[in-house]
Formats: C-alpha cells, structure tokens, sequence
C-alpha cells in the first residue's frame, strides 16, 4: 500500500502535539484547539511553501509563541470553579452541560448507580459517544422521559487515586453523581458525595482568579441558554410542520375519491417537513434519537 503523502497541516500539527504533551497538566490544549491554532495562525505563515519546504525549527517557534499568548489556565484548577454552578443538572442536559460549561482541561467522571458509570476522563479531547457518557444517557433514558426534576445529576469534587489534596490542578475530578429525587423533594444519590476541601490562599490574587473564571463560567451560560432556546424553536418548528402535514394527510384520507390536489398538499407538506428536520438536525439542534422519532411519524 502507498504511503500517504504528508501535508503541511499534518506536519504542523505532529509538531504541536509533541510540544504540547510537555506543557504542565493545566496548560495543555485539546485537540481542537490545536487544530483552532494552526488553521487561523500558523499554517497561513506557510502559505505558498511545500510541506518539505517547512522547518521544523520554524514550526515550532510559531508554535511556542501561540502557547505563550494563551493565558495560565486557573479554570483548570477545581478548587477556584463555583460548584454550585453544576448542581441539579438533569440527565438530559448531562452532556451539554460537560461540552459547553465544565472546562476542558479538568478531569470528570460520570456515578449512575444501575444505570452505569465511566471511568475519570479528562475533557480536553471529550466526545460524548466515546467517554461512556451517551450509554449512560440512553440507558436512563426509558425510566425518566417525561419524569421531569427526578433523574438529576450534581457534580463533587473528589481527590483523583493515588492524590493529595494539596490544591495541585491534576489532583482532583468532577464526579457527576446521579440522585433520585422523590416527589417530596428527597434525593437518593447513587453514589457517595463526600467532596474534598481544600483553602486556596486568601489574597487578592485569588479573589480576582475566582472573580475572573466566574465571569466566564457565567458567560458560558448565557450562551448555553442561547442555544437551548434556539433548540427548543427548532422543536417548536419541526412539530408544527409535521402536525400540518399529518392534518392534510388524514383530511385526503378521509375522502371516499381521490382528490389530486389534497394529495398534493399533503405531499409537498411532508417534504417541507422532512426537509426542515434533516435541517435541523444536520446543525444539532435535535438528537438523533429526536430525530428518528420525528422522522417515523412523516412515513
């Protein structure tokens, strides 16, 4: 088999990712990230050249300096993040909620009891299929639809096996723990929820560490609520086209003659409605799972 060519995006990266597997725990960037990097600031420093063309020397000068901007991360120390920021997160909302709010340089784990747990993943390069994450989500799933506040998930900060609790940023996780919430309000944890506590130093550096990674944890919010809204019109839409389509679809059934124009309708309904839903799905604002239950009523 012929060996593949090298590209210069590929030869940037294999460099970049060997400086950044020597960058401290706190600072080291996801893949993503990586890939943000070169795209934007470096390969175009290389535009015209041929990847043999390229330094190595040259590549990882550009890549240095890129690390160097990027400000130390104290988002990634748990014992400066507000936890009660990640309290009462419902088992739905699990996954968004590790992807857009929980930063992606600390370590996480998900405690379900019966229904599963992963294994201490660090979020950097998180993928909701790959982490354990989904399989916990859908196995939940049949005993809390429509059981609105009772399949709930607060996270605790817990000391990594083999740790100390001596404030270091690598030493402790984020363990999603699921509780069972009664309909008189009592919770059932599934796992144990004794948190580790540990006193930063209280100087002004340190308020203004806090101050700073709440405002962005805050501003994260926002954003997720943005988007929650944007999905929940998406639903609003694709549940209005498809109750249209179904109304003209019973209306020509109905008819003891064929009538072509009803058909029509009903017809150019249906497509509309399929159309906006592969819409809309294609740019995650339903689930697949969403999707295919949509999907089967436009049969």
């Amino acid at each position: 088999m012929p060996k593949r060519k090298q590209t210069s995006y590929n030869k940037i990266l294999k460099q970049f990712t060997k400086v950044n597997a020597k960058l401290p725990e706190e600072r080291k960037l996801s893949l993503e990230q990586r890939r943000k990097i070169i795209k934007e600031k470096i390969l175009p420093k290389f535009r015209g050249k041929k990847h043999y063309q390229i330094k190595v020397s040259k590549i990882k000068m550009y890549v240095l300096r890129e690390v160097e901007r990027i400000p130390p991360r104290e988002i990634c120390n748990l014992n400066y993040l507000d936890l009660a920021e990640f309290q009462y997160i419902e088992w739905f909302s699990l996954d968004e909620t590790i992807s857009e709010l929980v930063p992606d340089c600390v370590y996480v784990k998900v405690s379900a009891g019966e229904w599963g747990e992963t294994n201490i993943f660090n979020t950097r390069n998180y993928q909701y299929g790959r982490n354990g994450v989904r399989r916990i989500v859908e196995a939940i799933r049949p005993d809390a639809e429509n059981e609105s506040g009772r399949f709930v998930f607060t996270a605790i900060r817990k000391l990594r096996p083999r740790k100390v609790n001596d404030g270091s940023a690598e030493n402790y996780y984020l363990d999603f723990v699921l509780n069972l919430v009664s309909r008189r309000g009592q919770a059932d944890p599934q796992a144990d929820m004794d948190q580790v506590s540990y006193e930063l130093p209280r100087t002004r550096d340190t308020r203004k560490k806090r101050t700073k990674i709440s405002n962005i944890i805050e501003q994260r919010i926002r954003s997720l609520k943005a988007k929650r809204d944007s999905k929940k019109r998406a639903k609003k839409t694709i549940d209005k086209n498809i109750s249209k389509y179904l109304k003209v679809s019973k209306s020509a059934a109905k008819l003891k003659r064929p009538n072509e124009d009803k058909i029509r309708n009903a017809e150019k309904k249906q497509s509309y409605a399929l159309k906006q839903l592969n819409k809309y799905y294609k740019e995650g604002k339903i689930t697949k799972y969403q999707y295919e239950q949509r999907k089967n009523k436009l049969k």
